[in-house]
């Protein structure tokens, strides 16, 4: 099975000393203080805190499941509130939230799980009688204190309102600071989903778990892709995965005599997956508020549930068998850990793709935010940034068998650093720029990308474009993509490098992302002295002749 070790339990230990030794060197530009700052708390002071991929999802969902949601009509009622739920349990935070039309909320972390069940037992249920009751882990507060102390919106932190920050707002973030590394931090600092949005996700999946359980007690409802993955953006779709489980407790064994009778639902055929989201539907619609829009794609590549979840601000899809989706989720998360410099890139390049209209909302003839990513990452493999996945397989292969008794981790990456010649410390700037230029030549008409061995090879087809699943290199990922969108494509890399060559640096992001500088910089082409010296001083990469670029003009794209 291909790359089975990431499914691999053993595959787990190896990511805990990650962040000790993968802080590069980076060139220090005048203006690049942000830059050190950031890179250094994302480095070797923030090993306690890492988790490898298996303990953030645990976490996360040991989070949720300590959390209770609460509907409240006002939110100068918070404090009514805090000191209800203080009379029962311990409160570890609370964090209110707003959603469309002024819905309010907070969802409440106490103590533990056990705390959870103390608010079960105490709320009361407001039905008619001729209503069926379904229990649900969601309650409402009304504030029996008419003369509580008024607390505008302006006293209590919204700790997120879903909202991809304005153009002026990301325009005035962007020219407080001069250099393109700095801006890069900036943006995605500005766009990244928040610790709320996160947590909101977790319990989104933990809602839809207590609810399936009721039927399907070995089912469990777990995000994955962007939400997990670390590339995830404000806005960003929240895609869940019914996966199924074991419980220990119940295995058969010899000692075991008496058994439950259960009707076993298999989901291999692709009928079998569409009926099983049919019931999933209907038990959506009848049995979890708040839940809304609910679309059933059911002739789709992955058939899945589309809904809104009213309560929590997300628009979700929900499929039932998309397991190789989550051992992605799995791989770029680990790719994210290995260099401060990963995510930086990636928000930059997502965020200018975007804002080109190369990638769109919805699914259709263009590459999908997915295929760019694999771009990216292949790209960095290419400038030894990243590891292929073969080469990060053997590795850890090799970290296995040299352990020590002591247990420590042999620090795989570190060693795989040492294997190659030069260790790559460009700046972001430098980056980006090379990013640009790598795919504005490249042979699109005869090559393949192939993140597995960090190589690319002849195509397998006459796809326009052409990039191997890492799970299986004998399919396309991005075979949608037809030839009008790839010429589109390369086109754009081609201004992009051109605005690299052509601007004042600290207006280099403003352009690449659409929006024009409040001064005029269209004449700078490099003719400012810091920019010369940096030239001159090798921080930019040999410059490649612009006419080079004519090439690419010429291709055919069969």
């Amino acid at each position: 099975m291909a790359l089975v070790y990431l499914i691999n339990s053993n595959f787990s230990f190896v990511l805990n000393t990650l962040y000790c030794k993968c802080m590069t060197n980076i060139k220090r530009f005048v203006t690049e203080h942000n830059v050190m700052r950031y890179s250094k708390q994302v480095g070797a002071k923030k090993l306690e805190n890492y988790k490898s991929f298996e303990q953030m999802l645990k976490f996360r969902q040991n989070e949720a499941k300590k959390c209770i949601l609460v509907k409240i009509h006002n939110m100068k009622y918070i404090s009514d509130l805090e000191k209800f739920c203080r009379h029962y349990a311990n409160i570890v935070n609370i964090l209110p939230y707003s959603v469309t039309n002024n819905k309010n909320f907070v969802l409440m972390e106490l103590q533990s799980a056990e705390d959870v069940q103390i608010f079960k037992d105490i709320a009361a249920f407001k039905t008619d009688v001729e209503c069926i009751q379904i229990v649900s882990p969601l309650f409402s507060f009304e504030s029996r204190n008419k003369f509580s102390s008024y607390q505008s919106k302006e006293d209590i932190t919204l700790y997120s309102n879903f909202r991809v920050p304005k153009l002026d707002e990301v325009r005035k973030s962007l020219e407080q600071v001069d250099s393109v590394s700095d801006q890069m931090v900036s943006l995605y600092n500005g766009l990244k989903i928040t610790d709320l949005d996160i947590r909101l996700r977790f319990y989104t999946a933990k809602q839809m778990s207590y609810y399936l359980s009721m039927l399907f007690p070995n089912v469990q409802v777990v995000p994955f892709g962007s939400s997990v993955n670390g590339f995830g953006q404000i806005g960003c779709d929240l895609d869940l995965l019914c996966k199924t489980i074991m419980d220990h407790r119940k295995v058969l064994n010899d000692s075991k005599r008496f058994f439950s009778i259960a009707r076993k639902i298999p989901l291999i055929e692709r009928d079998e997956q569409k009926e099983f989201l049919e019931v999933v539907a209907t038990i959506m619609k009848m049995c979890i508020p708040g839940i809304s829009n609910i679309k059933k794609i059911l002739e789709a590549r992955v058939p899945i549930i589309r809904f809104s979840n009213v309560y929590t601000n997300m628009i979700c899809d929900l499929s039932s068998t998309n397991t190789v989706a989550l051992h992605m989720s799995e791989l770029l998360y680990i790719y994210g850990q290995l260099d401060w410099r990963i995510k930086p890139l990636i928000f930059t390049i997502r965020k200018w793709a975007r804002d080109m209209n190369l990638t769109k909302i919805f699914p259709g003839q263009w590459i999908t935010n997915f295929s760019l990513t694999l771009l990216i990452i292949f790209y960095l493999q290419t400038k030894n940034i990243l590891p292929s996945i073969s080469t990060l397989n053997k590795f850890i292969e090799l970290d296995k068998k040299t352990k020590k008794a002591t247990n420590s981790n042999f620090n795989w990456f570190v060693s795989w650093q040492g294997s190659i010649k030069h260790v790559n410390d460009e700046s972001l700037l430098s980056l980006l720029y090379h990013f640009f230029e790598y795919y504005s030549t490249f042979d699109f008409k005869t090559q393949a990308i192939c993140i597995k061995d960090g190589k690319f090879k002849p195509k397998n087809d006459f796809s326009p474009l052409y990039i191997h699943n890492p799970f299986d290199t004998t399919l396309n990922v991005s075979k949608n993509v037809n030839s009008t969108e790839l010429i589109r494509l390369i086109d754009h890399f081609q201004k992009a490098f051109n605005i690299m060559l052509n601007s004042a640096e600290k207006d280099i992001i403003l352009k690449l992302i659409n929006l024009t500088p409040n001064q005029t910089t269209t004449d700078y082409k490099f003719n400012d002295e810091e920019t010369q010296m940096r030239l001159k001083q090798n921080l930019f990469p040999t410059i490649t002749n612009i006419n080079n670029l004519n090439k690419i003009q010429g291709i055919i794209i069969k």
